[in-house]
């Protein structure tokens, strides 16, 4: 059991080594995929100023042309901001260009050129405008440059509240289809693997019955949705028209996947019809999200002061916080009983906390390339590996559950099987006492009545020859029943010579004439044989009872060999209803086969009846010495 034990272990170690090197390959490969390599595409340096005090574009010129902040590597990232920030870019246009600002989350978005009448407005979109104010049906900021030259852009963001973090490229004409298409691609993937997940959930939740795999799907769906809204798919597809909600979805659909993922945490320690762990707990954390969220659909999002959103923003990951607090105490306290899950389990927690803290650091004024591939890719990616772990998690519970409730009936059997052969052995004990009984007190009772009437009726032949008769038959009853209940031989000699020696005795006293074959010659467990011995009786008392019949046939053999005895009762009597009402003596016979594994066939029919009855060897009862 031990090395069985250390073997599936290592197994999974290694499966488990082997898909996290896969998977740190492919986070790799679309890290490098994700950088600007392609010929075509530009991280371009700009210079930013903050707008505190709602500058004109004429004022910003002048102010970037004094002290300018230049952003060499393509990405501003001031972090938490309470104002908006304005960024100037200088392109030497050869051919068309488009500039994209690969944030789809910039609430309010202006561009400025500046042409002969000076400074203009030619692009205005963000969250707080319809979708399809957007120069080009996609989810970032895109912005068609034409024209030769020297150009400067002056682009006005705003975010005021929340994190800002603006990322610049410049895309040229002719290869703006393949960069687009390489963005879909990644986007392909990752859903593609989320709807492997969920499918695969939603099989094991039909098939088992078990709610854990419905809340992981609603969790799937809820973590997908905040994907697709961080991505900016959401307002694209879903509600282009709905300015408010584009602005509040992501926390929104956060707290969903938070209540959700609490309800797994509840569970996946807990095998079915059990009860979870921290469950007041777990519920009070679940009502504040579902206030907190009820609160967020009922503001007003977009025209909300910067610091209520601010303040609301910071209650909420609150809220997450104590979430995550209440994960990782789950884990900890099941740790001991449980420590494959809560493994699997912090691993899932700990591959998705780890892209969230690189977030968390991406959103303060840090730079690089990996901050962008953070921001545009952190939270997918970081999902889609802790939905993976967990589903390899889900699957390790219920191999789990499979062993526990294997125990659990193994448990209950044994403890049927210990009542069973305490039946069966007070059923056997009272036999012996009653064949004692009878042998040694009414047996000796009626030899001494035998005796006291022979010496009385001397001088009445006739009625002392009736007398003895009658207690000469009713002494050998006696002894056929008091044999039957407590046969010797069985013990010392074995089934076999235990069977003939009655059915020859059967054979002397009754009208039935019963034929013995048997090629077993083995002993078998005592137990067994004593309830096949049984067996034997009640089917030939039931034949003289009610079979009418005139001949028996009872067969044993062993096939295998050691694999299972048969017997056959086969009579010639008027037959039965098979499908009615059984009498006791049925109940006891079949009892008796079930006690021992078996299985009981019947065919009767006005012919005759035909019995065969089959017990493995290799069945645990029947190795019993």
């Amino acid at each position: 059991m031990r090395l069985t034990f250390l073997k599936s272990n290592k197994e999974r170690i290694i499966s488990l080594s082997i898909g996290s090197l896969l998977f740190l390959l492919l986070l790799l490969a679309l890290f490098r995929f994700t950088t600007p390599q392609h010929t075509g595409v530009e991280q371009p340096v700009f210079w930013v100023t903050p707008d505190t005090a709602n500058q004109t574009p004429e004022q910003v010129s002048l102010l970037l042309q004094q002290k300018a902040k230049p952003v060499r590597n393509g990405v501003f990232n001031p972090g938490f901001t309470s104002y908006r920030w304005w960024l100037a870019l200088e392109l030497d246009v050869q051919e068309p260009l488009w500039v994209q600002v690969a944030n789809p989350h910039i609430n309010d978005i202006r561009i400025y050129q500046q042409g002969e009448q000076g400074w203009a407005e030619t692009y205005r979109s963000g969250d707080y405008y319809p979708f399809k104010q957007r120069a080009l049906n996609e989810a970032d900021y895109w912005y068609p440059v034409k024209g030769h030259g020297k150009q400067t852009l002056l682009i006005r963001v705003d975010k005021k509240g929340e994190s800002l973090n603006v990322p610049l490229r410049v895309v040229k004409q002719n290869h703006l289809a393949t960069y687009l298409s390489d963005e879909k691609m990644i986007y392909g993937v990752f859903f593609g693997w989320i709807l492997f997940l969920a499918l695969m959930n939603s099989f094991l939740w039909l098939s088992l019955r078990d709610p854990i795999h419905l809340f992981y799907i609603l969790y799937l769906l809820s973590s997908s949705l905040w994907v697709l809204s961080q991505w900016g798919l959401s307002f694209r597809y879903l509600w282009p028209e709905s300015v408010d909600f584009t602005s509040k979805s992501r926390p929104f659909l956060s707290n969903l996947s938070y209540l959700f993922l609490l309800e797994i945490t509840a569970r996946f320690f807990t095998m079915p019809h059990s009860k979870p762990v921290f469950t007041k707990t777990i519920r009070v954390v679940q009502l504040l999200l579902l206030v907190s969220s009820v609160g967020l659909l009922l503001t007003r999002f977009s025209s909300s002061s910067a610091l209520l959103r601010y303040g609301f923003l910071g209650t909420m990951n609150i809220i997450w916080l104590l979430a995550l607090i209440i994960i990782l105490l789950s884990i900890w306290k099941s740790y001991r009983q449980q420590p494959t899950l809560a493994l699997f389990f912090f691993g899932a927690l700990g591959f998705l906390s780890f892209f969230i803290v690189l977030i968390l650091i991406a959103q303060y004024n840090v730079s690089g390339n990996w901050v962008f591939f953070v921001t545009k890719y952190g939270s997918p990616i970081g999902m889609l590996g802790e939905s993976t772990i967990l589903s390899f998690g889900l699957t390790q519970r219920y191999s789990q559950y499979k062993r526990d409730k294997e125990q659990a009936m193994q448990a209950l059997e044994q403890a049927r099987r210990e009542t069973a052969d305490k039946v069966i052995q007070s059923q056997e004990e009272e036999r012996n006492r009653l064949a004692r009984e009878l042998h040694d007190g009414l047996g000796g009772l009626l030899g001494g009545i035998r005796m006291g009437a022979h010496h009385r009726l001397r001088e009445q032949p006739e009625q002392q020859q009736w007398i003895a008769g009658q207690l000469d038959q009713a002494i050998t009853d006696l002894r056929n029943i008091a044999h039957d209940l407590m046969p010797v031989l069985l013990e010392e000699q074995g089934l076999d010579k235990a069977l003939r020696k009655t059915i020859d005795r059967w054979n002397n006293g009754e009208t039935l004439t019963i034929h013995y074959n048997s090629d077993v010659q083995n002993r078998y467990p005592l137990s067994m044989e004593a309830g096949l011995y049984r067996i034997v009786l009640e089917l030939l008392h039931n034949i003289k009872k009610h079979a009418e019949a005139t001949e028996v046939q009872v067969e044993f053999w062993e096939e295998g060999p050691g694999k299972r005895i048969t017997l056959l009762v086969e009579d010639n009597g008027r037959g039965f209803d098979a499908t009615g009402t059984e009498g006791l003596g049925w109940k006891n016979i079949r009892y008796r086969v079930a006690y021992m594994g078996g299985k009981a066939t019947i065919d009767s029919n006005i012919h005759g009846t035909t019995v065969i009855i089959d017990i493995p060897l290799n069945n645990e009862r029947t190795e019993e010495a």
